[in-house]
C-alpha cells in the first residue's frame, strides 16, 4: 500500500511512474485502482534468477527506466544483476521495511546490497541498525518516515456524533480505540485486559477494536477476544466493528489512541491517530519511541504489560489537560515530520541527487 501511495504522489508531481509487480498480486490490484501504469512481470526467485533478471533489464531497457525504488528484500539480488547488465546507469533506491534481527555484514548479504546507490530507512533507529550491522555506507543512507496525506480526511467535514452514529456507537460515552489486523502481536488482547481493570473505576469509558482477522490465516485468536468480551459484566461497554477503508471513521470516533503491538517498526495508525489530533498510548518499542519523540508527544507503556497500559489509561484520563496538550503536541509532530509532504519532498532531493550524480 505504501509503494502505491508514493507512487502516486510522485506521479502527481510530474514524475514518469511505472509499477513492475507480478500479475493479480494486492499491489497490482490497487495500482490498477490509482490509474497507475502496470507492467507485469513474473515472481522471482530470491537468488541467482538469472533469467529473469535478463528478462526485468530488457523490459527496464524498453520503457527507459532510469531508477528503480523496491522494497522488497527478494529483490536485491535480481537488481543488483540487472543494474550490473545495465552497465551501471541503473539506479536503485531501496526502502528499509523491517528490522534487522541479526548481523548482516556476511560476505552474501555485502555482496547483495553493494548494488544499491540509496538506502531509506524510516525511522533513525532503523539507520542505525544498518550502520551498526551491515558493510553499507553510512553516506548513503538516508531517514525519510513514511508519510500520510491527511488531506482527504480532513476535507471530509465528519463531527465524532456523525463517526459513532455510522458505526452505531453510543454518543457521549468516553471512548478509546485500537485499530489493525486482529493478530496477538497487534495486541489487542492487552488493550481489552487493561479495560478491565479501570472499568469500574470510569463508567462512561468504552473501547473499540476496529479490525478484523487476515483473511485465510484463521480467527481463533478473534474468537477468544470475543468470547472475553461477552463473558465481561462490561461487555456492552466493548465494541468490534470490522475494518474499513473509511479509517476516519475510527479516529474520528474515537478520544483515546492505543497502540498495544509487541514491535510496531512504524506505526502508521499512530501517525494517523496523531494527524487527527488524538491522544496516544503506544508500546516503548521498536518505532513507537522515536515517533512520539521519546515520550514527548504521547506516553508510551511496556510491551504485553496490561497493567503498564491500564496505568497509562488512568494518568490520561484523570489529567484532560494532559490529554489536550499530548494532542496538540502530536498535530505538531505529524506536520514537522510525518506529513505526506514533508515525506515527499525529502524523497524527491533523494531521487533528483541520484539522479544528477
Amino acid at each position: 500500500m505504501n509503494t502505491v501511495r508514493y507512487a502516486r504522489w510522485m506521479s502527481d508531481r510530474g514524475w514518469k511512474v511505472k509499477i513492475f509487480c507480478v500479475e493479480n498480486s494486492p499491489i497490482h490490484q490497487q495500482s490498477a485502482e490509482q490509474e497507475l501504469e502496470i507492467v507485469p512481470v513474473k515472481r522471482n526467485r530470491k537468488y541467482f534468477d538469472l533469467l529473469q533478471a535478463y528478462r526485468v533489464s530488457k523490459l527496464f531497457e524498453q520503457h527507459e527506466i532510469a531508477l528503480c525504488w523496491f522494497r522488497d528484500t527478494r529483490d536485491f539480488d535480481l537488481l543488483g544483476w540487472v543494474k550490473r547488465w545495465s552497465g551501471g546507469r541503473l539506479k536503485l533506491l531501496y526502502q528499509q521495511a523491517m528490522q534487522f534481527g541479526v548481523s548482516k555484514k556476511d560476505f552474501m548479504h555485502t555482496f547483495r546490497f553493494k548494488p544499491v546507490d540509496a538506502w531509506i530507512s524510516t525511522l533513525e533507529f532503523l539507520a542505525e541498525q544498518v550502520r551498526k550491522q551491515t558493510h553499507f555506507p553510512s553516506e548513503k543512507i538516508h531517514v525519510i518516515p513514511l508519510g500520510v496525506d491527511s488531506m482527504a480526511w480532513e476535507s471530509e467535514q465528519l463531527t465524532q456524533a456523525e463517526a459513532r452514529q455510522e458505526l452505531g456507537l453510543p454518543l457521549k460515552a468516553k471512548m478509546m480505540g485500537i485499530i489493525g489486523r486482529i493478530d496477538p502481536l497487534k495486541g489487542q488482547h492487552i488493550a481489552l485486559k487493561a479495560f478491565l481493570k479501570i472499568a469500574e473505576t470510569y463508567p462512561d469509558l468504552h473501547l473499540l477494536i476496529f479490525g478484523e482477522s487476515t483473511l485465510h490465516e484463521g480467527n481463533d485468536y478473534e474468537k477468544k477476544l470475543h468470547e472475553s468480551s461477552s463473558h465481561s459484566p462490561y461487555r456492552d461497554r466493548i465494541h468490534f466493528r470490522p475494518y474499513s477503508k473509511r479509517v476516519q471513521l475510527f479516529y474520528h470516533a474515537i478520544d483515546l489512541f492505543l497502540l498495544c503491538s509487541k514491535g510496531e517498526t512504524f506505526g502508521t495508525v499512530t501517525i494517523e491517530a496523531m494527524s487527527f489530533s488524538k491522544p496516544v498510548i503506544a508500546t516503548n518499542s521498536s518505532g513507537s519511541p522515536e515517533i512520539l519523540d521519546g515520550g514527548q508527544c504521547g506516553l508510551l507503556f511496556e510491551p504485553e504489560n496490561a497493567q503498564d497500559l491500564a496505568l497509562a489509561m488512568k494518568k490520561m484520563l484523570d489529567d484532560p489537560e494532559l490529554a489536550k496538550s499530548l494532542a496538540s503536541l502530536g498535530r505538531k509532530q505529524f506536520e514537522r515530520k510525518f506529513s505526506s509532504k514533508s515525506s515527499v519532498d525529502t524523497l524527491e532531493r533523494v531521487v533528483q541527487q541520484m539522479l544528477a550524480d
